[in-house]
């Protein structure tokens, strides 16, 4: 009997422990809050785009690949920017240096009166920015070249390069230059021959000719005023 005494004690004291440990845990694990595992950011795809394009996009100026080729150059960059973020002012800011590269480029050739190279560097500035106010005063420069220029004599490439242009055409030359007063431009193949036109030219006035030499596959001389 004092066993089953013992047993049942024993037993009792068990199950009281159980029943005030499941209290305990009644009380407490409702107001426990699981915390959810930390995600990490989303990652801006756009954004992410755009750097990539300005990229390869400043890459292509730096190779003068402006508007060409078809497939990769700055310009088309940067009109994709502008179509996944149109206040994006690096793109804006692309494309105005397009602009003002090909209106430098065409003030360049208008000085060494290149007037229809100028000319062609104009329209594709206009082509992409009609409004830019650089491109009056770049075409009222040409203009002002083109009015300066009084006279453009072609020459044959061979006799250039084998020293035979006929004396009758270094003579109208002369006379032209000699009347205006006119400052010249040699174009020729390499520097032997522009040496050598200028000598024949200058040799037929009676005042040293101002000139300047460009290296160029069709030999001429332009007299500007």
């Amino acid at each position: 009997m004092l066993q089953l005494a013992i047993h049942i004690d024993v037993y009792t004291n068990i199950v009281s422990r159980y029943l005030a440990l499941s209290f305990v845990l009644s009380v407490f694990i409702p107001g426990c809050t699981v915390m959810p595992p930390i995600k990490p950011p989303p990652v801006d795809l756009t954004e992410e785009k755009i750097q990539q394009l300005l990229s390869s996009a400043d890459a292509a100026m730096q190779h003068n690949q402006l508007t060409t080729p078809a497939d990769d150059n700055a310009l088309d960059r940067y009109k994709l920017i502008l179509t996944l973020n149109p206040s994006n002012t690096l793109a804006i800011a692309g494309i105005n240096r397009i602009v003002e590269r090909y209106l430098a480029w065409a003030l360049d050739h208008a000085e060494r009166s290149n007037l229809t190279k100028a000319r062609y560097f104009v329209s594709l500035a206009e082509g992409i920015d009609p409004a830019h106010p650089n491109i009056k005063p770049v075409v009222n420069k040409i203009n002002d070249q083109e009015d300066k220029v009084v006279s453009v004599f072609q020459l044959d490439a061979t006799s250039v390069r084998n020293q035979s242009v006929d004396s009758g055409l270094f003579a109208t030359i002369a006379a032209r230059i000699q009347r205006h007063r006119a400052f010249i431009i040699i174009r020729a193949r390499d520097d032997r021959s522009g040496r050598w036109l200028y000598q024949e030219l200058n040799r037929r006035v009676d005042f040293r000719i101002e000139a300047r030499f460009e290296i160029s596959s069709n030999p001429s001389v332009s007299l500007t005023l």
